[in-house]
């Protein structure tokens, strides 16, 4: 299982990098899963059966449908944890988006489209494999992409 965090201020374009990765891998058949680091703690909503659920102080409760399940679970797992889970699950491709401080191969997004250039440097970043600013770099990000999860073109 790969592991990359893609990391950055808020609006710096994590989320719409990630979309693309996501698309891409799919597009060569692997399995992958998003680990989303969130700051607000946000209630599932109360007028919900899930929300009344969780709020009655169920520990886990999963949501089934017709092709997927959403699984809300307290309290929140470390991200070892989950890793460790998806690695259980056989999942090919994990991207983490958030957990700056964690130590996994990562890259940064450097430039926030709402706050401007960001010195990203001033938290004491680890494991960081590239940086790109996503107003120029998307071309150079998704390149660089394809070579560090070994994907060529060939088979798209």
């Amino acid at each position: 299982m790969k592991t990359l965090q893609i990391a950055g201020y808020k609006n710096t374009g994590k989320t719409t990098l990630i979309l693309d990765f996501v698309k891409l891998l799919k597009q060569h058949g692997y399995t992958v899963a998003i680990i989303k680091h969130h700051h607000l703690a946000e209630a599932v909503p109360n007028d919900t059966d899930t929300g009344r659920f969780f709020e009655a102080g169920a520990d886990y409760t999963s949501f089934n449908m017709p092709g997927h399940a959403v699984m809300t679970e307290r309290p929140e797992k470390p991200l070892t944890v989950q890793l460790q889970r998806f690695q259980t699950e056989g999942v090919d491709f994990v991207l983490v988006e958030g957990y700056k401080k964690e130590n996994y191969s990562k890259i940064i997004l450097t430039y926030s489209f709402t706050e401007g250039e960001t010195d990203i440097n001033e938290i004491g970043l680890t494991n960081v494999l590239n940086r790109f600013d996503m107003r120029y770099d998307m071309d150079n990000a998704m390149d660089w992409f394809k070579e560090w999860s070994n994907i060529g073109d060939e088979n798209v």
